[in-house]
């Protein structure tokens, strides 16, 4: 059974998912129609036309926002060492531009997401203010919460130079020079620039050279109302490329053909794994499988498209590993949503205990280690009917997607442990006279 990771078709499918350009982010210039900017400074209120915006008046904003904080282990913390910019609260100042009627946003969720996605919200969260000096050493945001997967930055129309967004993100690296992208701007047709990009992506602000950098920044989050404005907006008609998606999908699509159309892959059925690209915000007590299912990008969110589009049943599942004493190798528990454990104390391994609580609970084994035998099942304790399938990893797991939980484990003393897991993306396979 080892030998079905040497299959061709299988290569080929995990030689397309590596050969697929994943840009972590999107970027672009929009006009900016409203340029006008009003701000609190001290006791009075002043107004900026970034249509032709004077060095005094960038400098009167500079010196009237606070040094920018940023977020370490979920607190604020002030460092100019690691970054030195001012920030401004949106309590203190207000803007004509909106990224709804500009359309950037839907431009820029549309990319991100692979048009697998309906429902945004922004939440207009700091400006900021880059002086000649200022910075912002790498970093990987903060999410504000489950929902949040990522950022959107304005960059207003200011002559500066130095300030590229800097991203790095599986071993590659991108830049975005803004201030060249900006630098056509006119006071006839003012130019803003604007890049989004996912929150677990590392991404550096490099420093100031010369004049004003402005921002203003948006929180991302994903939203279940149909309402949301996101779905009203049109996509400027200028200004960025939106990648042909539908080639790439048809491509995995047509592996993922070749691949189960082979008899000798898992002739009995068995599960299709995928560790996911893209780390994701959840709390395995709070968050619902399908809710990430909903949140998937980039190629995470591609691979979903080809497998629905190949009509084979996909989804996200919180796998749980264990070792598996008599088979000698780690088994694991596929289940379509976290385990909330009680007060209850736990005696046997935790797959097995999964087994006996948790109707629909699939025990997966890597066909690269044999299948367990009978005597293994029964030595185990798994309950009665669980289903044992399996197990082959098209796109292998990695440290991203991560989780412990909590139980009470059974002994002469109750004592915490912890039950350890990950989320990936599974296909059910079915056996091979019953596909297609």
């Amino acid at each position: 059974m080892s030998g079905q990771y040497e299959l061709p078709e299988l290569v080929a499918l995990q030689t397309i998912c590596k050969k697929i350009i994943d840009m972590p982010y999107c970027s672009g210039t929009i006009e900016l129609s409203a340029p006008l900017l009003f701000y609190r400074s001290e006791n009075s209120s002043k107004c900026i036309d970034f249509s032709n915006p004077t060095q005094e008046q960038l400098q009167d904003l500079a010196d009237a926002c606070a040094p920018a904080s940023f977020g370490r282990n979920q607190e604020n913390v002030l460092d100019e060492s690691y970054r030195k910019a001012g920030a401004m609260d949106t309590s203190n100042f207000a803007v004509q531009f909106s990224p709804w009627d500009s359309g950037i946003l839907k431009v820029a969720v549309d990319t991100l997401f692979k048009g697998s996605i309906a429902n945004v919200k922004a939440e207009l969260y700091k400006l900021n203010v880059y002086s000649p000096g200022s910075f912002f050493n790498a970093h990987v945001d903060t999410p504000r919460g489950d929902t949040m997967f990522g950022s959107l930055v304005v960059v207003l129309p200011t002559p500066h130079t130095g300030g590229s967004l800097l991203f790095k993100h599986h071993e590659s690296k991108y830049a975005f020079d803004s201030a060249a992208a900006v630098s056509t701007s006119s006071p006839e047709a003012p130019l803003a620039a604007f890049a989004a990009f996912f929150s677990d992506v590392e991404h550096k602000v490099a420093e100031v050279t010369s004049g004003y950098r402005v921002t203003l920044t948006y929180n991302l989050y994903n939203t279940s109302s149909n309402g949301d404005r996101h779905s009203k907006i049109s996509p400027p008609t200028s200004g960025i490329t939106i990648q042909d998606e539908s080639q790439t999908v048809l491509s995995l699509s047509n592996a993922l053909t070749s691949l189960l159309s082979i008899p000798t892959f898992l002739p009995d059925g068995g599960l299709l794994a995928f560790g996911l690209a893209y780390q994701y915000p959840f709390t395995p007590q709070v968050t619902m499988l399908p809710e990430i299912a909903r949140r998937l990008k980039g190629i995470d969110a591609l691979l979903k498209r080809a497998c629905d589009a190949s009509g084979l049943q996909v989804s996200v599942k919180a796998l749980y590993r264990d070792y598996h004493r008599s088979y000698g190798n780690d088994i694991s528990c596929f289940l379509d949503h976290f385990v909330r454990f009680g007060e209850d104390q736990i005696e046997e391994p935790i797959v097995q205990h999964l087994t006996q609580c948790i109707r629909g609970a699939i025990v997966g084994y890597d066909i690269r280690n044999g299948a367990p035998s009978t005597d293994d099942y029964d030595e185990e304790g798994y309950a009665r009917g669980t289903e044992i399938l399996g197990v082959v990893w098209a796109k292998a797991l990695d440290s991203k997607n991560a989780f412990e939980e909590q139980y009470i484990a059974y002994g002469n003393e109750a004592s915490m442990a912890c039950a350890y897991g990950k989320v990936c993306l599974v296909v059910r396979v079915k056996p091979a006279g019953q596909r297609l």
